[in-house]
């Protein structure tokens, strides 16, 4: 459990200041107090605790896996003598009035791309709330960070919010490149400043983070919840690339040994895809030059080439290149050369650890002092002309061109990071939200309009018709700004042991095996139908899953129609829950109204889709529950329609 008390406790005592703004003294209003019956005068809050548990998943040269020693300083800085990071960790999101009750389910959710759990703040608030209200249901959701998430270093950060002082937050993060002295509050606290990890030799072990690692991660929670949830009511999803994860841990055979299958499908009541695809089969299968890739790539060959930044044999210590590598690794039965790749997900000039790290004090600095007042990034430090985080920490220049070279409140630097107008989002679409459009100048300070005080009529184009053919496919509709990021999502940058985004998305890992799909026969079965590998990918029952499965997208987001989800429809078996009437197909006619738009099976086949025209990427999870928003009635809905 990690520092749960402590955060319960204030959770209890004090409304957050997101929860107190949205109506929440209102029982007749979905996002207020009521907990199911009516005329109810108690404030309901949101409760988030966050907790590490065990994981079965020892990834090889992992801190915690059996024989590795850890000798980089800065993990023994910021862990201690014997860090252990085969841990799964969850944010546990409550109702304060349900807090006793045993839940009736347990929605377990992982985030996307860049993704923390708190992507889920919102969702979750909504959610319980409408389930509350509307069904006198306990329900919970269960948000995920991914074991990367442990590398992030924001013991400072949890200081600066507990006391609510940026400035605190500021120094942890760069007062050396700004030329301050340590902060009494640090120096009491860490005493030290934060700790940053390149992508290559500081944690090369983020290359043995396969996905199926990640799938026992998962699993660890989802057990967890089995032990909490009524009836075994558990649901799992994700969004956006969290979809592939959730889709992944469906199809994997949990028993890495032989005998009696355990496929994660069978421990779920049903599965939540939140704009994203989940994932397919394979159109081709694997030759032996790609097989023997991905063992050589698992087996130290990435590890090697992430840590040396240069191209490595399986024992990843020998140099190889492309076109040499059958007499560079001769001394290996397997002759592949594996290339190099970053240890974690790093966009130069766009996305680092820093500029992510650096949203939890943009976002306190919004609440503390409101628009209008320039941004504590851009604030001069020690009253020196361009002495300010902007201009001294080369991982934060990209937020001086989203406000044209001026100064910006922290809001308006948000707001023009996040907006899917705005330049961040045009480049990395993940990131895209509908939180209103650019303010005026007022007094030399760039400020933000949110969608509450109006936005002008060019913030919300219409995008036209909906497209037809798979060729087409795009945006479309009359653009929406469900969003409200003054008023509701500031907090979710920092509240609480969790945040908004994930400063090292574990890429290299990731990428093992990927190409296989849904499917990893060909590796993972024992010989002669597979090489045995199980211990790198176990996907063997995509075919078998036969639960219901409900997607969710935005007419303006990344999976846009109804043919985004189509590949994971004709992958999966027919749906075979007591709410499926066992005749229906998950897939009715896939050119029927069009390509773009296949129909499927509906609740009677387990396969529903919903798109919120307007939305954008992140708007599904952080839309409030108004008209226009295809997300929180239906997914209420399939929860209800399939407990036990």
């Amino acid at each position: 459990m990690h520092n749960h008390i402590y955060h319960y406790a204030l959770a209890l005592a004090v409304c957050f200041l997101w929860a107190c703004s949205d109506g929440s003294d209102s029982g007749d209003d979905s996002n207020g107090d009521s907990n199911g019956d009516s005329g109810g005068s108690e404030i309901v809050e949101l409760v988030q605790m966050t907790f590490d548990i065990p994981s079965t998943a020892q990834p090889l040269r992992t801190p915690g896996s059996e024989g590795v020693t850890v000798a980089n300083d800065k993990l023994l800085s910021q862990f201690g003598t014997a860090p252990d990071l085969n841990r799964a960790r969850y944010t546990r999101y409550q109702l304060s009035n349900r807090v006793d009750a045993q839940p009736d389910a347990i929605l377990v959710l992982v985030p996307g791309f860049e993704g923390g759990a708190s992507n889920f703040q919102i969702l979750a608030d909504n959610l319980l709330r409408k389930a509350s209200a509307e069904s006198n249901l306990a329900l919970e959701v269960w948000a995920i960070d991914r074991r990367s998430n442990q590398l992030e270093d924001t013991v400072g950060l949890d200081i600066a919010e507990d006391l609510n002082d940026p400035q605190i937050g500021l120094d942890f993060l760069f007062g050396e490149q700004l030329g301050l002295t340590l902060d009494p509050a640090l120096e009491d606290g860490p005493n030290r400043r934060a700790i940053f990890y390149n992508s290559s030799d500081d944690i090369p072990f983020l290359a043995q983070w396969t996905p199926l690692v990640h799938s026992l991660d998962i699993d660890a929670v989802v057990e967890a919840a089995l032990e909490v949830a009524a009836s075994g009511n558990v649901f799992l999803g994700g969004h956006s690339a969290g979809t592939g994860f959730t889709a992944r841990y469906a199809a994997t055979d949990l028993n890495l040994a032989a005998g009696q299958p355990e496929p994660g499908y069978s421990k779920l009541r049903g599965l939540v895809l939140l704009e994203g695809g989940g994932s397919g089969l394979s159109s081709e299968p694997p030759s032996a030059t790609a097989l023997d890739l991905i063992e050589a790539e698992h087996d130290g060959g990435l590890f090697g080439a992430v840590r040396d930044q240069a191209a490595r044999c399986i024992d990843g210590n020998t140099a190889c290149t492309a076109d040499t590598a059958t007499s560079d690794c001769a001394a290996f039965e397997n002759t592949s050369c594996v290339e190099p790749d970053t240890a974690y997900a790093v966009v130069a000039g766009l996305l680092s650890p820093q500029l992510l790290a650096i949203s939890e004090v943009n976002a306190l600095d919004a609440i503390l002092v409101g628009d209008g007042v320039q941004s504590i990034l851009q604030t001069d430090q020690n009253g020196e002309s361009g002495n300010n985080a902007v201009q001294k920490v080369p991982e934060l220049s990209v937020l001086q061109p989203l406000v044209g070279g001026g100064s910006a409140s922290s809001i308006a630097l948000l707001g023009q990071f996040l907006d899917d107008d705005g330049l961040a989002a045009s480049l990395a679409g993940f990131v895209a939200t509908s939180v209103g459009a650019p303010g005026p100048v007022v007094e030399g300070v760039a400020t933000w309009l949110s969608p509450a005080e109006g936005v002008p009529a060019d913030a919300v184009p219409d995008n036209g018709p909906a497209p037809t053919t798979l060729e087409d496919i795009s945006v479309w509709g009359l653009e929406a700004e469900p969003s409200e990021l003054e008023g509701r999502m500031l907090p979710i940058f920092y509240q609480g042991q969790t945040n908004f985004s994930e400063w090292y998305y574990p890429s290299a890992g990731l990428g093992i095996g990927s190409e296989l799909g849904l499917d990893t026969t060909a590796l993972s079965a024992p010989p002669p139908l597979g090489r045995g590998r199980s211990d790198i990918a176990n996907r063997t029952q995509a075919g078998n899953i036969d639960i219901p499965v409900i997607g969710f997208g935005g007419s303006n987001g990344l999976a846009p129609v109804p043919a985004n989800w189509l590949r994971f429809a004709q992958a999966i078996g027919p749906c075979r829950a007591p709410s499926c009437d066992g005749m229906t197909p998950r897939i009715l006619d896939e050119n029927n109204p069009n390509p773009a738009f296949p129909s499927y099976g509906g609740a009677s086949g387990g396969f529903e889709v919903y798109v919120s025209v307007g939305y954008a990427h992140l708007d599904v999870l952080t839309a409030e529950d108004e008209p226009g928003n295809e997300v929180l009635s239906p997914l209420l809905d399939f929860i209800v329609r399939n407990l036990n």
